[in-house]
Parts: C-alpha cells; sequence; structure tokens
C-alpha cells in the first residue's frame, strides 16, 4: 500500500491538473463568446453615428466642389448675368411660381460696370488659379485687384475660400468680415461664413449665417443642403433639415445623393416617434425662408 501511494498521488495530480485545464478551456471559450457579443452590441450602437460621420465627410467634398462655384458666381460678366436672369423667369411646373431671385447678383453688375477691364481680367485669372489649387498666386492676383477695387466683396469672398481651403478657418472669417463690411447682402459671404463657423464648432453661428444667406437668395442650394446637414447631425432638428432638403430637391430633383439623405432624415423622424407632416402641394411653400431683404444700395 505504502509503494502505491505515490502512484496514487501522481494520478490526483494528473486529474486536478486535466480538470483545471479543461476548465479554463470553457471557461476560454465563453469569455471569447462573450467578447463577441459585446463587439456586435457596440457596432449596432455606432453604426449610425458611423453612417452620419460618412454623409458629413460626403458633404464636405461636395461642398468643396460646390465652393469653386460659388467663385464663379461672384461677380458675373453681363452675358452670364442675363442667362441666370431667364433661368430666374423658368416656372415651376405645378403652380407657375417663379424662381425667387438674388438681390445680389442683381445689383453686381452696377458695380462692375466701373472696374477697368485690365482688373477684370487679373479677377478672371486669380479664379483659374483657385481651379487648379494654385493657392498663392490666387491669392496675390486678388490683393492686386483688391488694390486696385476695394469695393468688390466677392474678393474677399475668395481669398476666404482659399484659406479655408488651407485650414486656416481664422484668417478666412477675417476675409468675411471684410466682405460684408463692403457689400452686406453677399449671400456668398454669409454662406461661407457659417461653413467656417460649423466647422469651428460654431453650430447656431454657423445657422445664423446660413438663414442670412437665404434671406437674401432664397433659392441658394449650397446655403439650403449646408443647413439641412447642419440641422440633422449638428442640431437635431430632423423636422426642419427635412424641409430645407425638401426645399433643395425641388430645384435639383436629380441629385440621387440628396435623396438618400432626405430618405434617411425620414427614417430617423420615424424612430423618434415624431409625424412627418403631409405633403405640400405647393411648392412655393417649401422654400422655409420667404422674407426678402430691401432697400439696399447696389454693390459687387
Amino acid at each position: 500500500m505504502t509503494l502505491l501511494m505515490p502512484f496514487i498521488s501522481g494520478f490526483n495530480i494528473a486529474v486536478s491538473v486535466k480538470s483545471i485545464g479543461l476548465f479554463m478551456k470553457v471557461l476560454t471559450n465563453i469569455l471569447a463568446q462573450m467578447l463577441v457579443m459585446v463587439l456586435m452590441l457596440a457596432m449596432l450602437v455606432l453604426l449610425p453615428g458611423c453612417s452620419s460621420l460618412s454623409e458629413t465627410e460626403k458633404a464636405d467634398e461636395d461642398l468643396d466642389s460646390i465652393g469653386q462655384d460659388i467663385v464663379e458666381m461672384i461677380d458675373v460678366p453681363a452675358s452670364e448675368k442675363q442667362a441666370m436672369a431667364d433661368k430666374a423667369s423658368i416656372a415651376f411646373p405645378k403652380n407657375k411660381t417663379k424662381i425667387k431671385s438674388n438681390l445680389y447678383l442683381e445689383q453686381a453688375q452696377q458695380r462692375l460696370a466701373n472696374v477697368p477691364a485690365h482688373v477684370l481680367t487679373q479677377y478672371k485669372q486669380a479664379l483659374l488659379l483657385m481651379k487648379n489649387k494654385q493657392w498663392q498666386a490666387a491669392e496675390q492676383l486678388l490683393d492686386k485687384v483688391l488694390l486696385s477695387q476695394p469695393q468688390l466683396s466677392g474678393a474677399y469672398v475668395n481669398k476666404a475660400l482659399i484659406l479655408v481651403n488651407q485650414k486656416q478657418l481664422n484668417r478666412a472669417n477675417k476675409q468675411l468680415d471684410k466682405a460684408l463690411a463692403v457689400n452686406e447682402i453677399n449671400p456668398y459671404a454669409h454662406q461661407l461664413k457659417g461653413r467656417v463657423a460649423r466647422l469651428n464648432g460654431q453650430f447656431a453661428q454657423a445657422e445664423k449665417s446660413y438663414l442670412e444667406a437665404l434671406s437674401i437668395w432664397p433659392e441658394y442650394l449650397e446655403a439650403q443642403i449646408n443647413l439641412a446637414i447642419l440641422l440633422e447631425l449638428y442640431r437635431g432638428r430632423l423636422l426642419e433639415a427635412r424641409k430645407y432638403y425638401i426645399s433643395y430637391l425641388v430645384l435639383q430633383p436629380e441629385d440621387v445623393q440628396v435623396q438618400r439623405w432626405l430618405a434617411g432624415v425620414e427614417i430617423k423622424i420615424k424612430r423618434a416617434g415624431l409625424a412627418l407632416p403631409e405633403e405640400i402641394e405647393d411648392e412655393s411653400l417649401l422654400s422655409p425662408v420667404t422674407d426678402s431683404v430691401s432697400n439696399v444700395s447696389g454693390e459687387g
């Protein structure tokens, strides 16, 4: 019996080790399954946020290209202005409501009439440089333009746009303040000022600036879509955001990306337990901003 004791003790130890190993294996499997479940739950929670962020990034990409269009439109020659006037006479199919005008563009030509031809040439060259992202050369030309014609608020907006592309938001904001000091009804200045405010996390100021732009030009597409994104993602006002998405799509019905964003915000509205407003037949009521600025002097 004494001779068997070491063998029995060794057997007990082996059994214990095996039991512990089996227990650890089971425990490891349980922990692995729990980890998978936690990760899945985390993904479900984070996916809406990730979707919103990707929408914002995509919107920013679109706004970058839109920014180039803004540069083109700030001070337009007579032929382009006439084309815009013709476009403004196009009626909506249902109620024959005309597109509201842009007060700034209506009056910009008066100021441009007094600008020397060589300065206009420099201005156009600066725009071309901006389109090619030659920021420094474009800024130098705009400085020459402003030295000769400091009343051209559009040149300040272009300089601000250059600075936004260079991530110099504070300097950009100062240029926009100069633009508005020269001409307070420049909707492009207000719109870009709103974008700078949003990038700085100043969401209330961004909303105010977008609304200022829309009070001057109610059909300003960039201001409409920027305000819709702001209200949805940063202000949490889904019903108001939906109005601006719809207003944008009235003028750009083929924009598939914005159609998706509208569908997305409507899903969020339903999930929040809110009722979608009834469809509006009169398209003139779709634009949330109906007031216009009056009694202003004409400037470029």
